[in-house]
């Protein structure tokens, strides 16, 4: 029987015991070119979820709970975990059976190695064949990948889904949207890139009231986020529309949970994605982690969640020079501490670019959600297993002790 998978689907031997013990089917979870190509057909417009478990138990159920009311269905798939991640998984299974469809992936996951890839291992060990497994299964238009240590802003992403659902070509579009969009009309007739920007600069200043000093950089820093969204939709097509979406990086210090200022948000960097899936957006494997191409015109919306990953993975600071307590975050302001954040080079154009766009512009409007009630529905729990399993955690994922320079 193996024999005859290796050779129908053109894989090589798998020296791992699972395989060799014959644990499971193969061609269960062998994810196959032919396998790919359903996400090519229509489907009904709504938002997929796609959550990958393994030892979360952490903040798993905040996760669940912060973020389903966005979504149309929860496709999960989970390895085998050592705590009990599987049993949170099921409770919610029954929480909301409309929407969570719950799958064991049961294939250990093993670190890619290039020189090893598809010779001493089977693919359904890597990550690439791990996530088109779950991507595959999806049932609406919309497709977004959910991490278990980012617990979210519910009321950001309701707003997003419903900006999202609306019919683009049935709606009156603001005032502002209507002007920059002649704006723009007009100043892509001037041929010259120079005056076609000082034509833009000029006239929004004059028509969005910005002072003299403005000088045209995007029109997110003109618009609010509602329209920033409808324009991009107006603009393009939906297929062609990724949203870029970031989050806040936590983190804890003498038990006390705190902002990172050195490296202060997750995500925002074309990893965390909500776009319409096909074919072309599948899986692969580079040199060290799973990507995907998605949709060339990327629009990025700032921060929808906290992230818990520098948490579980014990990154710690041995001193508190780059740390903001959570209860002083909403009365600070970014210019308060960005002399502080990562020195990005030059050279690096496009990190400079995501921060400068993303972080420095979305600080003082998404602070607002980082608020006591926030914290007392979605955080105490998760930080209360932090400090008592620290020692579980340790063995997981191991201990980052930074020294601050």
């Amino acid at each position: 029987m193996i024999s005859y998978l290796n050779k129908r689907y053109k894989m090589n031997k798998c020296e791992c015991s699972q395989c060799k013990n014959r644990e499971y089917d193969i061609s269960e979870y062998l994810v196959l070119e032919d396998d790919l190509k359903i996400l090519d057909n229509e489907r009904p417009l709504g938002i997929s979820g796609h959550l990958r478990v393994k030892d979360e138990a952490m903040s798993l159920a905040e996760c669940i709970d912060s973020c389903i009311d966005f979504l149309d269905e929860l496709i999960i798939t989970y390895n085998t975990s050592s705590d009990n991640t599987e049993e949170i998984l099921k409770n919610y299974e029954k929480k909301y059976p409309e929407k969570i469809k719950l799958f064991h992936y049961k294939p250990n996951i093993i670190r890619y190695n290039k020189d090893e890839y598809n010779t001493k291992y089977s693919q359904i060990h890597y990550l690439d064949n791990y996530y088109n497994y779950g991507l595959i299964k999806i049932k609406y238009k919309y497709y977004v990948k959910i991490d278990a240590d980012q617990i979210y802003f519910t009321d950001k992403l309701l707003k997003l889904r419903e900006l999202l659902i609306l019919d683009i070509n049935q709606i009156k579009l603001s005032n502002n949207i209507n002007k920059l969009l002649l704006i723009n009309k007009i100043a892509w007739c001037i041929p010259i890139k120079k005056l076609r920007n000082k034509f833009r600069t000029y006239c929004i200043r004059k028509y969005f009231n910005k002072d003299k000093n403005y000088i045209y950089n995007g029109d997110e820093n003109i618009l609010s986020l509602d329209d920033f969204i409808l324009l991009s939709r107006k603009r393009h097509s939906d297929k062609n529309i990724s949203y870029d979406l970031a989050g806040f990086n936590l983190i804890l210090h003498n038990n006390k949970l705190y902002l990172d200022t050195y490296w202060p948000m997750n995500g925002g960097r074309f990893d965390h994605v909500l776009y319409q899936a096909s074919y072309s957006n599948k899986y692969f494997m580079n040199e060290i982690f799973e990507v995907n191409q998605t949709p060339h015109n990327r629009i990025i919306l700032g921060m929808f969640w906290v992230h818990f990953g520098n948490i579980k993975h014990n990154f710690q600071y041995d001193d508190s020079f780059y740390l903001l307590e959570y209860n002083d975050i909403k009365n600070s302001k970014v210019e308060n501490f960005s002399h502080k954040m990562k020195n990005i080079d030059n050279d690096d154009k496009i990190e400079k670019y995501i921060r400068d766009n993303t972080f420095i512009k979305y600080f003082d409007e998404d602070k607002k959600y980082l608020n006591n009630v926030f914290y007392n529905k979605y955080l105490t729990k998760p930080l209360d297993y932090a400090i008592k399993n620290n020692d579980e955690l340790v063995n997981l994922y191991g201990k980052t002790i930074i020294t601050v320079k």
